[in-house]
Protein backbone atom coordinates (compact mmCIF):
# COMPACT_ATOMS: atom_id res chain seq x y z
CA UNK A 1 0.00 0.00 0.00
CA UNK A 2 2.66 2.44 0.84
CA UNK A 3 4.55 1.64 -2.29
CA UNK A 4 1.72 2.13 -4.46
CA UNK A 5 0.87 5.98 -2.64
CA UNK A 6 5.09 6.44 -3.10
CA UNK A 7 4.50 5.93 -6.79
CA UNK A 8 1.51 7.67 -7.44
CA UNK A 9 3.07 11.17 -5.36
CA UNK A 10 5.83 10.62 -7.48
CA UNK A 11 4.17 10.15 -11.07
CA UNK A 12 2.10 13.11 -10.24
CA UNK A 13 5.32 15.37 -9.54
CA UNK A 14 6.78 14.10 -12.44
CA UNK A 15 3.30 15.08 -14.71
CA UNK A 16 3.61 18.98 -12.76
CA UNK A 17 7.24 19.32 -13.45
CA UNK A 18 6.71 18.16 -17.33
CA UNK A 19 3.49 20.47 -17.60
CA UNK A 20 5.55 23.38 -15.85
CA UNK A 21 8.70 22.44 -17.91
CA UNK A 22 6.67 22.89 -21.09
CA UNK A 23 5.00 26.05 -20.24
CA UNK A 24 8.66 27.83 -19.41
CA UNK A 25 9.58 26.40 -22.78
CA UNK A 26 6.68 28.24 -24.77
CA UNK A 27 7.13 31.37 -22.66
CA UNK A 28 3.37 30.61 -21.74
CA UNK A 29 4.28 32.11 -17.92
CA UNK A 30 5.51 35.18 -19.70
CA UNK A 31 3.58 38.49 -19.88
CA UNK A 32 4.01 40.23 -23.08
CA UNK A 33 1.91 43.08 -22.83
CA UNK A 34 4.16 45.91 -22.45
CA UNK A 35 5.87 44.42 -26.00
CA UNK A 36 2.41 44.38 -27.48
CA UNK A 37 1.42 47.22 -26.51
CA UNK A 38 5.29 49.30 -27.76
CA UNK A 39 4.31 47.43 -31.07
CA UNK A 40 0.81 48.61 -30.97
CA UNK A 41 2.00 51.87 -30.34
CA UNK A 42 4.98 51.99 -33.19
CA UNK A 43 2.45 50.11 -35.58
CA UNK A 44 -0.29 53.24 -35.43
CA UNK A 45 0.97 56.00 -37.98
CA UNK A 46 -0.73 58.28 -40.17
CA UNK A 47 -1.03 57.22 -43.81
CA UNK A 48 0.25 61.04 -44.84
CA UNK A 49 3.73 61.47 -46.58
CA UNK A 50 3.78 65.48 -45.98
CA UNK A 51 6.76 66.07 -43.80
CA UNK A 52 4.72 67.65 -40.62
CA UNK A 53 2.97 64.69 -40.49
CA UNK A 54 5.99 62.80 -40.40
CA UNK A 55 7.79 64.61 -37.81
CA UNK A 56 4.49 64.39 -35.69
CA UNK A 57 4.51 60.66 -36.18
CA UNK A 58 8.57 60.54 -35.15
CA UNK A 59 7.67 62.41 -31.90
CA UNK A 60 5.08 60.33 -30.89
CA UNK A 61 6.97 57.27 -30.88
CA UNK A 62 8.48 56.39 -28.05
CA UNK A 63 11.95 54.51 -28.34
CA UNK A 64 13.20 54.85 -25.09
CA UNK A 65 12.84 51.58 -23.97
CA UNK A 66 13.61 49.57 -27.13
CA UNK A 67 16.37 47.45 -25.85
CA UNK A 68 15.24 46.99 -22.68
CA UNK A 69 15.13 43.41 -23.11
CA UNK A 70 18.51 43.07 -25.73
CA UNK A 71 20.31 41.58 -21.88
CA UNK A 72 17.53 38.74 -21.94
CA UNK A 73 18.18 37.81 -25.50
CA UNK A 74 22.11 38.03 -25.13
CA UNK A 75 21.77 35.57 -21.57
CA UNK A 76 19.21 33.20 -23.69
CA UNK A 77 21.53 32.73 -26.65
CA UNK A 78 24.71 32.53 -24.64
CA UNK A 79 22.92 29.78 -22.57
CA UNK A 80 22.00 28.24 -25.76
CA UNK A 81 25.08 28.36 -27.50
CA UNK A 82 26.79 26.76 -24.36
CA UNK A 83 24.86 23.74 -24.26
CA UNK A 84 25.79 23.03 -27.87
Amino acid sequence: MKNKLVISLLAILALVLGIFAYLLSTNSLVSNNSYKTELENIEVVSESDQVEDIETDLQNTELDNIDSEMNDIELELDSAINVL
